[in-house]
């Protein structure tokens, strides 16, 4: 269709979306009957016309901080475990310098909250009037040497000051950790698990969600089905890290004679050992790249990009053993700080980027795509910059790099329209002469 039919049929559909109401209508003369009628009221069914309602700007706090509120101070023994269970709600644990603990807690009137000492045990729980309790938050401040047990069903959990063993069991709730040494057990399946600072052997397992952990010491087992794996600034003595549909990122130096062990099916993996790293490293991946800042060289015939891909190399003495497998994502093995994912993924292949079987070259001129590249580049600084792209080439598509390089730069001669010649200005005039003097 030609563009003035196109031009009229719009003008045609703007014209039918004007309403009726606007069209220009003959005035009907007023009869002598004719009075003005009161408005007619709304019909009871019939909502009435208001102006719109501001933002209403909420609070922090549910229908629990407007009910009485518990709050009772026990004093305990060295040695006492506190051991609290909740159904739902939050739960904050801080840690004093006293041998008591006091329990505050926010809950409707039908509950009561039950306060136990037995067999240096300290039960804490709410019970209701009419069946299982409610939703309940609790604020609990304790001795620092006091181990905490924490569970529920529906449990959120915050604990930050302790010294001391700390458990806890939850199904759906976010976990917190800061401080805590000895056996620290976090468990949940729909929640993040969060911890900082810890000492001795740590163990954080979910299912839906990531883990992170920052600043631990001693050994660490984290496991994950579908959630990232993050442990920074770690000194771990042994390290076992699973998931299933996630990334793992690890930083830290390796122990002595230590084992260190990271797993996942559908995620990459990144490590940094340090300069100094002392660890025989064993490297399988099926489908994922492998990259190194240390000067390792794959065995014969094995390219960086190769499917199912097995092998070792030592670092230093090779004291500590260090295994990444990874079945669909790439492994980097770092000397310092771990770049972004993007850093990475850009310093891997520089400027060459594979983009839907087209190659990006942001550096060469439009009017040398499908052109031989080598005759757009001369001179010591060209064949340099050539040599580097070669490199990169030779990266990114393997042994087989000049065969897929003659295969794209003839698809992009073939799709690529070439460029109109341009057109030379033409000369411009002589300037005119100026004047001579005149002779005397």
């Amino acid at each position: 269709m030609s563009a003035r039919p196109l031009m009229l049929a719009a003008l045609v559909a703007a014209c039918a979306a004007v309403p009726a109401a606007a069209q220009p209508t003959p005035q009907a003369r007023p009869t002598p009957a004719a009075r003005p009628q009161p408005p007619t009221p709304p019909s009871p069914g019939t909502p009435a016309t208001q102006p719109p309602q501001p933002p209403v700007q909420a609070r922090r706090g549910g229908p629990e901080t407007q009910t009485p509120q518990s709050d009772q101070t026990v004093d305990v023994a060295k040695g006492t475990r506190l051991v609290l269970s909740n159904q739902a709600g939050e739960v904050t644990v801080r840690a004093w310098d006293r041998d008591a603990v006091r329990v505050q807690a926010s809950h409707n009137p039908r509950e009561r909250i039950d306060i136990q000492t037995a067999d240096n045990t300290l039960r804490v729980r709410a019970r209701s009037s009419r069946g299982p309790s409610g939703l309940v938050d609790f604020m609990l401040t304790v001795p620092r040497w006091m181990a905490v047990n924490l569970s529920g069903t529906y449990l959120a959990a915050t604990i930050e000051g302790t010294s001391a063993e700390v458990n806890v069991e939850t199904v759906g709730g976010d976990l917190a950790l800061k401080g805590g040494s000895g056996a620290v057990t976090l468990r949940s399946i729909e929640g993040e698990i969060t911890v900082e600072g810890s000492s001795g052997k740590v163990q954080a397992t979910t299912v839906n969600d990531s883990i992170t952990l920052t600043g631990v010491s001693g050994d660490i087992i984290a496991e994950t089905t579908n959630g990232d794996v993050t442990v920074t600034n770690a000194k771990a003595s042994s390290l076992e890290v699973s998931t299933v549909n996630g990334d793992v990122r690890f930083e830290g130096p390796t122990a002595e004679r230590g084992t260190y062990r990271i797993n996942t099916h559908n995620g990459d993996i990144r490590v940094s050992l340090g300069a100094q790293a002392n660890a025989t490293v064993f490297v399988r991946t099926f489908g994922g790249d492998f990259t190194s800042d240390f000067p390792v060289t794959l065995p014969d015939g094995m390219g960086s990009r190769d499917g199912n891909k097995r092998f070792n190399f030592t670092l230093g003495g090779g004291s500590a053993r260090v295994e990444l497998q990874s079945f669909q994502g790439d492994i980097h093995v770092a000397k310092d700080a771990l770049r972004t994912r993007e850093q990475e993924r850009g310093k891997r292949k520089g400027a060459m980027r594979l983009n839907r079987g087209a190659i990006d070259l942001g550096a060469i001129a439009p009017e040398a795509i499908g052109q031989d590249i080598g005759r757009a580049l001369d001179g010591d600084l060209g064949r340099e910059v050539r040599r580097e792209m070669e490199q990169e080439l030779q990266r990114e598509f393997g042994r087989d790099w000049q065969r897929e390089t003659e295969r794209l730069r003839d698809w992009a001669g073939s799709h690529i329209a070439p460029m109109a010649p341009v057109t030379p200005l033409p000369p411009l005039p002589p300037a005119p002469r100026a004047p001579r003097p005149p002779r005397p």
